[in-house]
């Protein structure tokens, strides 16, 4: 009894310990990409404000997403480099990678659950290999995508600019479409598959050998370099320019305190105020007009406070704008109560 239980546990080994904080790494990605870039995408919808509010604010809802995005590159790369260890050193071939048996093996199962054909021994490890390729096409695609958007400025120095948008769309509806076909295939092999994970590694730990010293020492200085070069070539790609939404002039907006109430305001204070401040010399020394035309401000109905609020901090033509260092809101209010009383 002892000797078949061994021999079961060579036969089915358990998942190695890498394997499977890999598999955590990869939900805990996936799952953090869903929900930040669901809520970006649907922005309008009341479950993403939640979002936003949960995660601190659309910025940083935003930086989580690329965070996230960061953790799931660092993986790919990470699954590339041991896959090809385990492959060219140790001789563990990838057999996650569907193949044409995969296919007639699938197609079997659909038949016998048609009742087409007899139904053989159940062999439900081709779910496991198309949830793989699942994820391998969709990683391709939105990883490639995703840095297009990350730095349009870099990619339109080579690709046309029509890159970017169609980068953006394709970005929006893959990552739907995966993460769909990942629930599905999640869904159907935990409710109705449930194939044998450990039978899959067991096919392919079945051809494995000792790892050979001098392939070893040929590919861990490569491996290494490639890593160095991947990881360095993505940060200088992240960080060599700067995204097309910071590059934009930023447009000066003037957005109303509502602790800077008119009604609060004294004119006995703006009366005194107006004598101290430049604001005379254009608009007259009673606020009635310049002498080169400047405009009145006293006793004015079409003005509104809002109105003379913008103007005062953004300025225009000839009116210089005044900072609130200069001219506090607080003053503002005095001087509207002049000007308007």
């Amino acid at each position: 009894m002892a000797a078949q239980t061994a021999s079961d546990q060579r036969t089915h080994p358990r998942l190695p310990a890498s394997v499977q904080i890999e598999r955590l790494v990869v939900a805990i990605s996936l799952v953090g990409l869903a929900i930040t870039g669901a809520a970006q995408h649907f922005s309008g919808e009341p479950w993403a404000r939640v979002v936003f509010v949960l995660g601190g604010g659309v910025e940083s809802v935003r930086i989580l997403h690329r965070f996230f995005a960061l953790l799931f590159i660092a993986e790919a790369i990470y699954h590339v480099l041991t896959g090809a260890y385990r492959w060219l050193v140790r001789g563990i071939r990838p057999i996650l990678l569907p193949g044409v048996s995969d296919l007639a093996s699938l197609i079997r199962q659909v038949a016998a659950n048609l009742g087409l054909r007899r139904s053989d021994a159940p062999d439900y490890r081709f779910a496991l290999k198309l949830e793989y390729l699942v994820v391998v096409v969709g990683a391709v695609v939105l990883i490639v995508t995703g840095l297009a958007l990350w730095n349009p400025i870099a990619v339109t120095s080579v690709l046309p600019g029509e890159t970017i948008p169609i980068a953006r769309s394709v970005h929006a509806d893959h990552a739907l479409l995966t993460i769909g076909l990942l629930i599905l295939s999640r869904l159907a092999i935990l409710l109705l598959w449930r194939p044998s994970r450990a039978a899959v590694y067991a096919e392919s730990f079945a051809g494995a050998k000792p790892a050979s010293e001098s392939r070893r020492r040929l590919f861990l200085p490569i491996a290494l370099a490639l890593a160095v070069l991947l990881g360095g070539g993505l940060i200088l790609f992240l960080t060599s320019e700067q995204t097309a939404i910071t590059t934009v002039p930023r447009q000066q907006a003037v957005i109303f305190a509502p602790q800077a109430l008119p009604e609060s305001g004294d004119a006995h204070v703006g009366a005194a105020l107006w004598e101290t401040l430049r604001c005379a010399f254009c608009h007259g020394a009673d606020g009635t007009g310049g002498l080169k035309g400047e405009p009145a401000l006293r006793l004015r109905d079409d003005l509104t406070f809002e109105a003379f609020y913008q103007r005062v901090r953004i300025g225009k033509d000839d009116m210089p704008a005044f900072t609130r260092e200069e001219l506090p809101d607080g003053y503002l209010v005095h001087l509207w109560a002049w000007l308007t009383q």
